[in-house]
């Protein structure tokens, strides 16, 4: 078993944001701490992605795997 450490975060939101929360909550039998926590996973998931795909079309320096070997003994 995994646990966690929970931290509080106050934010503010459209009002019309807090309802679909509290609505989507209440259709899961959720919490809406726990879907609002889901929701930011799931959001970062596809930032992480996105800036994956950004870098994989950026030209960078190439590090052999020779230079690559010194740099881990160092």
């Amino acid at each position: 078993m995994i646990t966690t450490k929970n931290t509080k975060l106050l934010v503010s939101m459209p009002k019309s944001l807090s309802d679909e929360v509290t609505e989507f909550a209440k259709e899961l039998n959720q919490n809406k701490s726990a879907l609002v926590s889901q929701a930011l996973e799931f959001y970062f998931d596809h930032l992480d992605l996105q800036i994956a795909k950004k870098r994989s079309l950026e030209k960078n320096e190439t590090i052999s795997l020779k230079d690559m070997r010194k740099l881990s003994k160092s």
